[in-house]
Order: structure tokens, then C-alpha cells, then sequence
């Protein structure tokens, strides 16, 4: 150990006694600091314009765009081979190799003597990158420290593998320059292998694992797998001992033959190991963020730890639909790697892929191609994405392999736990992807299925409509496949119910009585009152023309809507447009609207008629929605009945879970976010599923002064000193 010590200190004061190793220290603070000073400005200064960000840390340190982690990522592998060209190959071109090989020193001591230097160096451009973080806990409070720990481990994991791989090519050529290059060329590689292949099912996950490039990115996101660490010393590991194998190989004479299954043997064992350690059975992992955001909430785990089958998933692709690039076969890896928080719970989860072609509501693609069969366009689609038209499955095959009619043939995956199956959906919304809250409602129907509750809507008197797709009507809220809002993309079951002809199902959790326009017959209205005295939740949904249609069943509870509209006075909106703000009271029955209160959140209402409401027959009711002259707009009753908790909410307006007011982007509203909490209230917490996600505390305040002592500091302090540091180190050694 002492020898390996003695010439790392020799290679490293060779190594600053020329400029390159200065000039790399002085340059590397300043274009590292450029764009992340600049970025923590911006943010600073839209935070005093009153603009409010959470999880600061993450997006300053860790974001994909401007985050400071990953430009440094991207600048790396532009400096380590600058500093590796002469490690070996300086030796090579004097000729002191062979003094050295011919010493009682082993090429082991070497090589690690060598590589150590190089891992000291490297410790001084990760102290520059520690030294950013720890300013950047000037203007953040309540700064991730563990999280940004995590990303300077990848960090320095990604320069020492860097490192290694540098010395390995300056062993390969007596020319400093050429090393270099070469060195530069299998960074570039391996930072880019991933993307080969990727559509070959029989080679791509020997290219994802061998790319550098995406190892680095999980560290950055503050999570630690064994998977990714044992890749960085596979890659250190192998690369040194190629080294020594080399450096060996001009020291003792060996056959051809031996030499060649040496080296085999390195790689095969290298792969085996690196196969293994990727085995989902074998992989550990540490979620190294404050708010836990690469972990599965508690409802999920508890969920799947009562799971005794594997979890199949099958990806539906369609190649003719407007989504298929996110299903390709060159986003394979990518697409599975994003189920990594579910494959630490469920190490068994098996992943299919299915690519066919049938009639998609793609516009652009069939306006394209006028008048041409789906086959003839999926031959031409096959062509553009270079796929293999014979393995894509047309519309009669697919068709008995799994029914997507009712998907509308879009990219969909289907869950499959034993014999019970269900669709998990893509979204047209920024994020697209399913998050947690949607995947687990979708585990929850076919791993607990007794536990998903119903809603079902009244039909038969001109109620809102669940299909239809007008402004009106309420298909978004309830049945729409694309709005990850839904009901029946949040874990429950929908159905209607015509109860001039039927009986309200008996597995009903929410009776939704949503505007009808003509009275209810005396036998229905019986059948409905038989449900409100059965102690069973109930939403009672008017609407300005209809409360005398209601008035039956409101009287039951105590509930007197108003005769007109309700009026208020606005500059930009008609007089019957209310923003009805979340009153303090419905803080009681729910937390998280009394969070809605505390942000002063607003609901749109085009139109709504006044709720009075009295303490008769139990209830106890409280105002969920108010207008500006405190008149109740939505209220929420409960009463203890045949030992449960009967719940009801009435609202004055059905125009607010409406179509058209969901997607209303000005003035901004909180419609969706209020009805989803309705609807968990009705469930009692279970649905839509509580990911229990943790607040981000961190938050930024920087102002321009601060931001201009860091730039005086790092392109000023530090680059300065170096200069004259170094410059005073080499005038002083040229002297000598």
C-alpha cells in the first residue's frame, strides 16, 4: 500500500507541475457556475414577483433542463481525458516503462498507484462541486443535504470510472494526444450505446447496460441502487485490470491463446456479474430524498405486500396511434426503468410488449394518407419507425388476444394479477405517464376488487350525462379514458341506473343524483327514499330551474335551495358566474380543503341557486363552497345511522363538474382538485388513493447580492488564486 502511495504523490506532482492540471481546476468552477448562478437568479427574482416553487433542491441541483448536476454530468468527460493521456503513454514515449517493468515492482502497484492519483484529482473537482452546494444552502432553506450528497457520489463514481477508463487507453499508445482522443471516443461511446439497438429485444438490454450515460442520472435524482453502484466498479474494475493485464503481457511471455481467454474470462465474468447484480431479486436500493419521491407511499406497499402472484404487464401498442412513440422498441429499457419504484416492491413484475395496427383516432396520420386502408398506412408506419411488419399483430388477431375497442385503440397497458385483469391508461395531459395514484387504484381493482367502490348516476329524467362529450355533460369527470382526473382512472367503478325500471344496486357506494329535469315518478322517488333512510352516501347535484324537482328529497335533509340565481357583481364575467370560494368550515370534514381555504382556492359556478339548511333529522351540515356574501353554494351533511357514518353533499350548481368548467384555464379555478376531495370524503380516505407524498420544505430566497458574491467567489476567488498559485509553482520549478 505504501508503493501505491508513493507514486500516486509522484504522478500527481508530475501531473501539477504542468498547466494542464491548473488550467483544468481554473476553468472547470467557472463553466460549471455560469448557467446554475444564473439559474438561481432567475428563480430568485421570479420568487419576490410572487411566483412560489416547492422542491427547490431537486429542481436547481437535479433538474433535467438547467439543473446544475446534470451540466455537470455533460462537461466531465471533455476534462478527465486531459488529465489521463500521460499517465502511461508519458512513460511509454520516454522509455521509463521499461525501467519500470523490469523493476521488482509490480504491475499491480502500478497501475493502482497510477489510477489513485487520479482518484485523488478527481476529489478536488468533486470539493468545487461541494463547494456549490454548500453555498447554494445560502439561498435555500431547509436545503435536501442528502440528495445532493447522493448526486457528488455519482458524480465522483461517473470521474473515477471516467479515470479508469483513460488510463486503460494511455496504456494503448505512446502518444499523449492520440490517448487522448481515443479516450474522448469510448466516453462518447458508452455515454451513447444505450440508444443501439434498442429495438432488438435479443441485444438491447446488453446496450442499455453497458451505457454510462443513465447511471449517473439515478444518483442525480437522489436514489442509490446496487445496481448502478456495482456498474461503476465493474467498469473501474475492468478497466484497470486490462490495464494490468497489458502492462503484464510486456513483462512475461504468454502465448496467444492465453492471453485471448484471459481476457475473455475478464469480460465474461464482468457480464455474468453485471447481469446478476441487475436481477430486480438482487437489487437494493436507498432513497436518499427528504420527500421520498422514488418511494412507493404506504397505501401502495401495504397493497402489493398482500400480493402472492406476479404482476404481469402487457403494453398494448398501436402503431397507428398518435402515442405509439412512447411505446416503441427503442424506448423499451426507458419505458421499463420508469417502473423502478414498483419493481422494488414486486421484484417478480414480468413486462410485455404487443405491437399492432388498427383504426386509431389519429387525424394527422390518416389526413396524411387519404383514402388508404389501415393495413396499407401500418405498412408505411412499419417503414418510417423501421419495424418489422410481419411481428405487427393486424386488427382480426388482436382483437381475440385482448378487447381495445373500449380503450379506442390507444396505447394502454393491461395489469393481469392470476385470473383478474384491468387497464392502466396513458393521459393527454403534460405528464402523460400514470403516476402512482392512478397505478395503484389500477392494482386495487384486481388485487382487492370486493374494495372498489361504486357511484352510480340516475338517468331516466334528463339528468347530466356521463357519455356525452359536450360542455355540459359530465363524461370528463366520470368515464373520460384521457383525463387522468376520472373517476375510472381513480379506482372506481361507474354505473346508471333507471329506477323507473330498476332497483339501485345493492353495491352502490355514491348515489349521484345530478340535475334532473322533470320530477321523479312516486315510485322512484320511493326507491330513493328507501336509499337516503338506509344510511347509504348520497350527492344531490341542482342546478338553477331544477331544485323544485330536488325539493322532495331535499326536504329529508333539511336543505332549502334558493328561489333565483345567485348575483354577483364582476368586472370581467356575466353576473351569474360565481368564484366561489372554499369555506373555513370545510376544513372540518377534510384537511386538505381547509388547505384549499388557506390558498383562497375558487370553484367556478355558472350558475348556482343558494343552499339554507337547518339541524333536523340528525344531519350535521356544514358550507363547503361559499359566495362573496357568505350564502352557501355547497354544503356537507353527516349523520350516525345503523351504526355508520351516513355522508351527503348538495351543491347549487352541476355547471362546476361540468365539461366545459374542467377545462377552463382562465381564471384559474379549482374545480378538479375540489371534486376529487369530494369524492375521497365520500370513500373515507381510500379513493382516489392517498400516495401519502411528503411536502417539500426547501424553499429559495436569493437576492442579486448574494448572487454576485458567489460569481466574485467562484470566477473571481477561486480561479485567481489557482492562477497565481500555479503560475508562482511552475516560474519557481523552471528555475530549478
Amino acid at each position: 500500500m505504501k508503493l501505491i502511495i508513493r507514486i500516486a504523490r509522484q504522478e500527481l506532482s508530475l501531473l501539477f507541475h504542468s498547466p494542464v492540471a491548473w488550467l483544468i481546476l481554473i476553468v472547470f468552477p467557472v463553466q460549471i457556475g455560469i448557467d446554475f448562478l444564473h439559474y438561481i437568479q432567475m428563480i430568485g427574482r421570479a420568487q419576490r414577483m410572487g411566483h412560489h416553487f416547492t422542491d427547490v433542491t431537486s429542481m436547481i441541483f437535479a433538474g433535467q433542463q438547467e439543473g446544475f448536476y446534470p451540466g455537470v454530468k455533460n462537461t466531465l468527460y471533455f476534462y478527465i481525458p486531459l488529465l489521463t493521456m500521460g499517465l502511461i503513454s508519458r512513460e511509454t514515449h520516454s522509455g521509463s516503462i521499461k525501467l519500470l517493468l523490469s523493476s521488482p515492482i509490480k504491475v499491480r502497484d502500478i497501475v493502482l498507484g497510477k489510477y489513485v492519483a487520479m482518484m485523488g484529482y478527481g476529489a478536488l473537482l468533486l470539493v468545487i462541486i461541494c463547494l456549490y452546494g454548500a453555498s447554494g444552502s445560502f439561498f435555500i432553506e431547509h436545503i435536501d443535504w442528502k440528495l445532493l450528497a447522493s448526486g457528488a457520489l455519482g458524480l465522483y463514481l461517473l470521474i473515477c470510472a471516467y479515470a479508469a477508463i483513460g488510463l486503460f487507453m494511455s496504456s494503448l499508445t505512446t502518444y499523449q494526444v492520440v490517448a487522448a482522443i481515443s479516450t474522448l471516443a469510448v466516453l462518447a461511446g458508452l455515454n451513447f450505446i444505450g440508444g443501439l439497438f434498442q429495438g432488438n429485444d435479443a441485444v438491447r438490454h446488453i446496450t442499455y447496460f453497458m451505457s454510462i450515460s443513465g447511471r449517473t442520472e439515478q444518483f442525480i435524482f437522489g436514489l442509490i441502487s446496487s445496481e448502478d453502484a456495482i456498474y461503476f466498479f465493474l467498469v473501474i474494475g475492468f478497466f484497470l485490470a486490462i490495464t494490468g493485464m497489458r502492462l503484464q503481457d510486456q513483462r512475461e511471455a504468454k502465448s496467444t491463446w492465453v492471453r485471448t481467454a484471459r481476457y475473455l474470462g475478464l469480460i465474461g465474468l464482468c457480464f455474468l456479474t453485471g447481469y446478476i447484480s441487475s436481477r430486480p431479486f438482487f437489487t437494493g436500493y436507498v432513497d436518499m430524498t427528504a420527500t421520498k419521491t422514488h418511494t412507493l407511499g404506504p397505501q401502495s406497499r401495504e397493497l402489493i405486500k398482500t400480493m402472492d402472484k406476479p404482476l404481469k404487464i402487457t403494453t398494448y401498442v398501436n402503431i397507428l396511434d398518435d402515442n405509439y412513440y412512447l411505446g416503441a422498441p427503442e424506448k423499451k429499457s426507458a419505458d421499463e426503468r420508469i417502473l423502478t419504484p414498483y419493481r422494488r416492491f414486486m421484484p417478480n413484475l414480468q413486462m410485455e410488449y404487443v405491437y399492432y395496427y388498427d383504426f386509431a383516432n389519429n387525424k394527422s396520420l390518416y389526413k396524411n394518407y387519404p383514402g388508404e386502408s389501415d393495413a396499407a398506412i401500418a405498412k408505411k408506419v412499419a417503414d418510417i419507425q423501421d419495424l418489422d411488419y410481419k411481428k405487427v399483430i393486424p386488427p382480426a388477431q388482436i382483437r381475440k388476444m385482448a378487447d381495445l375497442g373500449p380503450e379506442e385503440n390507444r396505447l394502454v397497458r393491461l395489469l393481469q394479477y392470476g385470473d383478474k385483469k384491468t387497464f392502466l391508461r396513458y393521459y393527454n395531459d403534460i405528464m402523460i405517464y400514470p403516476g402512482e395514484q392512478e397505478f395503484t387504484a389500477a392494482l386495487k381493482r384486481i388485487v382487492t376488487p370486493a374494495e372498489i367502490p361504486l357511484v352510480t348516476f340516475l338517468t331516466g329524467n334528463g339528468e347530466r350525462s356521463i357519455t356525452k362529450a359536450g360542455d355540459a355533460a359530465f363524461r370528463m369527470f366520470v368515464s373520460e379514458l384521457t383525463f387522468r382526473g376520472a373517476l375510472i382512472n381513480q379506482g372506481f367503478n361507474v354505473d346508471t341506473v333507471n329506477l323507473d325500471s330498476a332497483e339501485i344496486p345493492a353495491a352502490t357506494s355514491v348515489l349521484v343524483v345530478a340535475d334532473p329535469k322533470t320530477a321523479l315518478s312516486p315510485a322512484a322517488q320511493a326507491k330513493l327514499d328507501q336509499y337516503l333512510a338506509s344510511g347509504r352516501n348520497l350527492f344531490v347535484i341542482t342546478e338553477p330551474g331544477s331544485q323544485e324537482v330536488l325539493k322532495p328529497l331535499l326536504v329529508q335533509l333539511d336543505i332549502q335551495p334558493g328561489e333565483m340565481p345567485v348575483q354577483e357583481e364582476s368586472r370581467d364575467y356575466a353576473p351569474d358566474f360565481i368564484l366561489a370560494r372554499v369555506a373555513n368550515s370545510a376544513g372540518s370534514i377534510a384537511p386538505k380543503l381547509a388547505a384549499f381555504s388557506a390558498d383562497s382556492a375558487v370553484v367556478s359556478m355558472a350558475g348556482a341557486v343558494n343552499l339554507q339548511y337547518g339541524t333536523q333529522h340528525g344531519f350535521h351540515t356544514v358550507p363547503l363552497l361559499q359566495s362573496k356574501n357568505n350564502q352557501a353554494l355547497a354544503v356537507a351533511a353527516e349523520r350516525k345511522l345503523g351504526g355508520k357514518t351516513q355522508r351527503i353533499i348538495v351543491t347549487g350548481d352541476a355547471d362546476f363538474m361540468s365539461t366545459g368548467e374542467l377545462a377552463r384555464r382562465k381564471p384559474s379555478v379549482w374545480n378538479q382538485a375540489m371534486i376529487t376531495e369530494l369524492f375521497r370524503w365520500f370513500t373515507y380516505g381510500q379513493f382516489p388513493v392517498n400516495t401519502g407524498a411528503i411536502r417539500s420544505k426547501d424553499v429559495i430566497d436569493s437576492d442579486d447580492q448574494g448572487i454576485l458574491t458567489m460569481r466574485i467567489f467562484f470566477f473571481g476567488v477561486i480561479p485567481v488564486s489557482l492562477l497565481v498559485f500555479a503560475t508562482a509553482l511552475l516560474l519557481y520549478r523552471k528555475r530549478r
